[in-house]
């Protein structure tokens, strides 16, 4: 059975990733200083995981939720594993990652989305949209509810108020 101690320093990166995503990254620039920083978090989570550090729910959500942010299918397949053994040890949130992992590694493998978890901030319109293609017509009535994913017209309404919230990062970064 793994320890009840949370990994602090995962923690914190977790911290740090999630405070970097209350922000706008749109410029090229500004996106390059968000994707060095967030390859530098998913450098020391691996080194965490081959370290064996890497043990209790929270620490499985938080590395899950890290490797999530990648352009690399073999980075979402580990957070999509990370999050349905943190799901699977209680973890309720860990549900919405399993979702969103499985989205955004179909979609980096050019397929379409499952649950409609991804989407992506359109510059010209300065607003999120859903990011197409979406096959959802297997999916089962209870499932969105289960995993704890809102309706997409809910998140669109969600990421867009809280647009207006966010600091804008451009590239003077």
């Amino acid at each position: 059975m793994p320890p009840e101690t949370d990994n602090l320093e995962l923690e914190e990166l977790f911290q740090h990733d999630q405070e970097d995503r209350q922000k706008v990254f749109d410029t090229p620039k500004a996106l390059e200083y968000l994707q060095e920083r967030d390859q530098t978090r998913r450098k020391r989570v691996y080194a965490m995981i081959e370290l064996g550090e890497v043990q209790t729910k929270n620490d499985l959500y938080h590395a899950g939720i890290i490797l999530h942010h990648s352009d690399r299918p073999e980075d979402h397949l580990v957070s999509h594993r990370f999050a349905a053994l943190a799901a699977v040890m209680g973890h309720k949130t860990a549900r919405w990652l399993m979702a969103a992992a499985l989205d955004r590694t179909l979609m980096s493998l050019g397929r379409p989305q499952i649950y409609g978890t991804q989407f992506e901030y359109n510059a010209s319109n300065h607003q999120y949209e859903l990011k197409l293609p979406l096959q959802d017509s297997l999916m089962l009535s209870f499932e969105k509810k289960f995993l704890g994913i809102p309706s997409i017209q809910e998140r669109l309404e969600e990421l867009n108020r809280h647009l207006g919230e966010k600091k804008v990062t451009q590239g003077d970064v």
